[in-house]
């Protein structure tokens, strides 16, 4: 078990230490919200794509091409969110359900995910975890604007201006051509990179707010179940049939698993009245998500599944 659980705490233990560094220095006043701002924008336009790139650019194509565990994601991400909507019919009220919806199944894959499964894996899982990131990304966008029924559709150019699809594409393209890169591009590409994951970690922890948690308490809870505990032991529990490898399982199980996309905030807040409450599912989920992880990697090691 100590075997099982020291490999656990080397995959999630440094997400957490990063996540309480950035709620320490925003007590501590070294960093604040427009600090928080702008570095988030650093990470998605600047530091995150270059990250991307040079992580696909530099991995042959057949290393990162992996159609089955692509397609099964693209496919469980339409089941899931089908079912966590005939849930919310049930038991969640009406304006509150695209909300909870999209806080139940929309992943930080970008920085926790892909951290996660590098910290399990090694840089040679970054091509794959961002490969699979992306494919679920260009999925994740229209169906959250169909569940908060926004009046507006994503356009093709919002997808093709996207940093992120941007340097996934460039990436793959350099992959398959084998071009090269200068020695000197490649080691300025990978200091900005190499600021992603610290970061973002420390701009999420110092963006962790638990106002009016008392107001939305049982449907954040709920929403927290279902995306750290839920969601993933279906997936792995249908992907174990299917004989993925145990690394593809283990990549999946981190990726399913990752506590709610802080972009969910922004279209709830920009969508509907309830902000505050996909504000709180982010707090919740990524709070518990470390611990929730860890016991799930340890079950998951002892079962030899992974």
């Amino acid at each position: 078990m100590s075997e099982q659980l020291f490999y656990a705490l080397n995959v999630t233990a440094p997400i957490l230490s990063l996540l309480l560094l950035g709620i320490a220095f925003k007590r501590l006043k070294l960093i604040d919200d427009n600090f928080i701002h702008t570095a988030n924008r650093l990470v998605f336009n600047i530091t995150l794509p270059c990250m991307l790139f040079f992580g696909i650019a530099s991995t042959p194509l057949s290393q990162s091409n992996n159609i089955p565990l692509f397609l099964f994601g693209a496919i469980f991400t339409l089941i899931i969110v089908a079912l966590f909507y005939a849930f919310s019919t049930l038991f969640i009220q009406a304006d509150k359900r695209g909300t909870f919806v999209q806080g139940a199944f929309r992943g930080n894959l970008g920085i926790i995910g892909i951290a996660l499964t590098v910290n399990a894996y090694g840089p040679k899982a970054l091509a794959v975890a961002s490969l699979y990131m992306a494919i679920i990304s260009l999925i994740d966008n229209p169906l959250s604007v169909l569940l908060l029924k926004s009046k507006g559709q994503p356009s093709l150019k919002s997808i093709f201006t996207n940093p992120i699809i941007i340097a996934v594409c460039l990436g793959l393209f350099f992959s398959s051509l084998h071009l090269p890169i200068p020695q000197f591009t490649q080691q300025s590409g990978q200091y900005l990179a190499q600021l992603t994951l610290p970061l973002a970690l420390i701009c999420i922890g110092g963006s962790l707010s638990w106002q009016n948690f008392q107001r939305n308490h049982l449907d954040v809870i709920t929403a927290t179940f279902f995306k750290l505990l839920l969601m993933p032991a279906i997936g792995i529990s249908i992907a174990y049939q299917f004989n993925f490898s145990a690394d593809e399982l283990g990549m999946l199980y981190l990726m399913l698993s990752s506590p709610t996309a802080v972009s969910s905030y922004i279209m709830a807040k920009q969508m509907t009245n309830h902000g505050a409450m996909a504000a709180e599912i982010i707090a919740l989920t990524t709070a518990m998500s470390t611990l929730v992880i860890t016991a799930g990697l340890v079950l998951l090691k002892s079962l030899q599944i992974i």
